[in-house]
């Protein structure tokens, strides 16, 4: 059976939250989109599963970080249209390796592959 996850969302005038079973409290507002929380989403769990990936691979880095741009649908239901993930990684001892990591991770991360269901998705690596 698959690990459960659960959050709360509250909602009253003026203040939007949600809370995961963990005690993270996010709020939702006009200066956090939905879509942002997606990004940040796909973000983190393309990250968990890389860093998963690259333990096995052992090799290293010293920095990454990704820019998400995505582009929403105009017309209804405005899903994303596409979206573009910049890798920039800096002290990474083995290049090779870091770009099977990624491409796979790319295939095995669950929020990559359910936006990809709706959106045309790529990403690029920087070695910095």
């Amino acid at each position: 059976m698959g690990e459960k996850k659960h959050v709360r969302a509250d909602f009253v005038p003026g203040h939007y939250q949600f809370v995961t079973d963990k005690g993270s409290s996010f709020e939702i507002g006009p200066s956090s989109a939905p879509y942002d929380y997606l990004l940040g989403a796909l973000s983190g769990c393309l990250f968990d599963t890389f860093v998963e990936l690259a333990a096995k691979m052992r090799f290293s880095w010293e920095h990454i970080s990704f820019d998400v741009d995505g582009e929403k649908r105009d017309d209804p239901p405005t899903t994303l249209k596409s979206l573009h993930i910049t890798v920039q990684a800096t002290g990474v001892d083995n290049q090779k390796k870091f770009l099977k990591a990624f491409e796979t991770a790319s295939r095995y991360c669950s929020i990559y592959q359910t936006i990809s269901q709706v959106s045309e998705m790529d990403y690029s690596v920087d070695f910095q």
